[in-house]
């Protein structure tokens, strides 16, 4: 061999050498996690798993403040817990009974939840037993929660097929990339005990872009030849979302037929809804009340701009705005007003500003949450605001207990609802010119999601908390027009106030 052929060989060994350390690097996390838990061998002879317990979680982006303790105000006990793993098939049923813990919920308490995950089919069992296949971003959510345990991430990331990356050290963790089955987790050890700290997913908010779900494993104990974890605490971002504890866990006992039915693996993806018809009535001169979904908008008109009040997704922001401009052509839509801070009510606020929001009114107790959507980053899922660049954020109008937006054509006055126990963040709006009230959440006239079992004609725990705020304002309304549920008189609120209900005992029906 040459001297110059030599040294070609030596250049690209050269060149070679820190990829070959990096795999190297990775790989020797994945080693390290699966001897600590209980060797290779066992891990990927392992047939079934079976763990059972309860706790709670909380339900981030519906809580009573944007803060440490407002985020958990919103809470669930979890109980019946059962997951089932059929690791040798790619299989699992994940059981759960998930009631409220606070008296004010509006919604099903004590649901239970049965989900199954076959390879990449993904299906929901219904109280009767049958079952539905799922799709998109339910079925990838669905492998996900499969993977997120340590015992089924090592197991993947030992397999043929698996990609590993990024192999890195933060503090006393060692961390790697693993992907498998198209899917992309981080896997954290203990840099001392080696075994998993922690299982990371990066996902896309609408409100809060790219945000870490973090599952942390703790109390490992050894079962079947295998070191696991009997508590599972998990956060989202910053904030605590669900805490776990397993009581019983079984390694290879019988975990009975985990496969998806016929008609569920062979059902095909339905066709995407047809775009909800968006209309526009106008309730008082120069106010328009802009109905397609459950989630309603309200269109104003000001002298030279338009008002727009609530922007809950991006698919209802953009039909509002392509309304308002249909409307008034020559009065661009430059003002937003936020009405609380939950995440069903905000998530097309970024999409608004990157049409041309130069101001965000809202509840000073916003104000953080409305910066915050505003400023994260969108790196995963760019969106309309993250593609503009640096582009001027919009002024931010903070109204303490009460306000107006007022010039010589419409008059808003804005006013906090006081002691509410669903969002203590939240304004009502009052329209002079038509004794219209708006507010989010409190009052859902016909809104048919609020019927739950034991009460057919709605729930509705805060009817006199709206009568309340309405008294103490000494507001003269003759008509609702509520974010969720129908536009009606003052005089069928007041017949539902009385009987504590979201419909009028013998009136509409709720089919």
């Amino acid at each position: 061999m040459t001297y110059r052929s030599i040294g070609v060989v030596l250049a690209s060994l050269a060149l070679l050498a820190p990829a070959l350390r990096a795999q190297s690097t990775e790989q020797q996390i994945v080693a390290d996690a699966a001897a600590a838990m209980g060797g290779r061998d066992r891990i990927l002879a392992v047939k079934t798993l079976v763990v059972q317990g309860g706790g709670h979680d909380l339900n981030v982006g519906q809580s009573l403040r944007y803060d440490e303790l407002g985020l958990q105000s919103d809470a669930w006990q979890i109980r019946d817990y059962k997951r089932t793993y059929d690791l040798a098939n790619t299989r699992a049923r994940f059981e759960v009974v998930r009631a409220s813990q606070y008296p004010y919920y509006q919604g099903v308490g004590g649901e239970r939840v049965v989900q199954g995950l076959d390879g990449d089919v993904a299906f929901n069992v219904a109280p009767n037993g049958s079952a539905t296949r799922v799709f998109g971003g339910q079925a990838a959510g669905r492998r996900v929660e499969y993977l997120r345990h340590p015992l089924t991430l090592v197991r993947a990331a030992l397999g043929p097929s698996a990609k590993l990356a990024n192999g890195r050290t933060q503090g006393a963790e060692r961390l790697v990339d693993i992907t498998s089955g198209g899917v992309t987790l981080t896997l954290a050890i203990n840099s001392g005990t080696k075994l998993s700290s922690r299982i990371i997913q990066m996902t896309d908010s609408p409100t809060m872009g790219d945000t870490a779900v973090e599952a942390s494993f703790g109390e490992y104990g050894t079962v079947g030849g295998l070191r696991l974890p009997a508590r599972i605490t998990t956060r989202t971002d910053r904030w605590p979302s669900a805490d776990v504890r397993i009581l019983t866990q079984s390694v290879d006992a019988a975990a009975g037929n985990l496969a998806a039915p016929a008609n569920v693996r062979s059902a095909t993806q339905p066709a995407p809804p047809a775009p909800p018809m968006t209309t526009a009535r106008e309730i008082a001169k120069g106010l328009w009340y802009v109905e397609g979904t459950t989630h309603k908008s309200l269109l104003a008109e000001f002298s030279d701009h338009m008002l727009l009040i609530e922007a809950p997704n991006d698919e209802r922001v953009r039909a509002v705005l392509a309304k308002a401009k249909e409307l008034r052509p020559n009065k661009p839509v430059t003002t937003l007003l936020v009405t609380h801070h939950h995440g069903d009510h905000t998530g097309g606020v970024r999409l608004a500003v990157a049409n041309g929001i130069t101001e965000i009114v809202t509840h000073r107790s916003n104000v953080a949450y409305v910066n915050d959507v505003l400023s994260r980053p969108h790196t995963i899922n760019p969106d309309d605001l993250a593609k503009k660049g640096n582009g001027k954020l919009p002024k931010i109008t903070a109204i303490d207990d009460t306000g107006v937006l007022r010039d010589s054509m419409m008059t808003v006055n804005m006013y906090h609802i006081r002691d509410n126990s669903h969002a203590d963040s939240m304004l009502m709006l009052y329209f002079p010119g038509g004794k219209i009230l708006t507010q989010p959440d409190i009052y859902m006239p016909n809104d048919a999601r609020n019927v739950i079992e034991g009460e057919p004609l709605g729930h509705a725990p805060w009817l006199q908390n709206l009568a309340g705020n309405i008294n103490l304002r000494k507001l003269d309304v003759e008509y609702h027009a509520p974010i969720h549920g129908d536009y009606v008189t003052n005089r069928q609120f007041l017949d539902s106030l009385i009987f504590m209900t979201q419909f009028v005992p013998g009136g509409k029906s709720t089919n």
